[in-house]
């Protein structure tokens, strides 16, 4: 079998009369593995934040446009609450990286409402 192959599991029968066999299970470890620990959570929470800086600079830039799009100096004055709010979003998405539940902020609602 090849390398990347683990383990293969018929399922025999349908609906309640399921039967599931192990046909072949590899006996070999994994190479990569040299006795350090998993890296997987340390992946996904690193995936979340540049995941995180994606959205504030897709929902910045998607902010001042729509403030360009109101025309004059209206974008001057919006500029910094558009930082906020963009900054706000990805803390959203960075809070599902964390280990633990992070405080909702009050405003969040208030956001949603609106649109945002």
């Amino acid at each position: 079998m090849d390398k990347l192959v683990k383990r293969v599991t018929v399922v025999q029968g349908a609906g309640e009369n399921r039967q599931a066999k192990v046909v072949y299970k590899s006996d070999e470890d994994d190479d990569d593995y040299d006795g350090m620990p998993r890296s997987s959570r340390l992946e996904r929470a690193m995936r979340h934040m540049l995941k995180a800086q994606v959205i504030a600079a897709q929902e910045a830039y998607q902010r001042h446009l729509d403030s360009v799009d109101k025309g004059g100096s209206s974008w001057m004055y919006e500029a910094p609450g558009n930082f906020m709010k963009a900054r706000r979003k990805a803390m959203k998405e960075l809070s599902k990286a964390s280990p633990f539940k992070m405080m909702k902020f009050e405003d969040d609602d208030d956001d949603e409402k609106d649109g945002d």
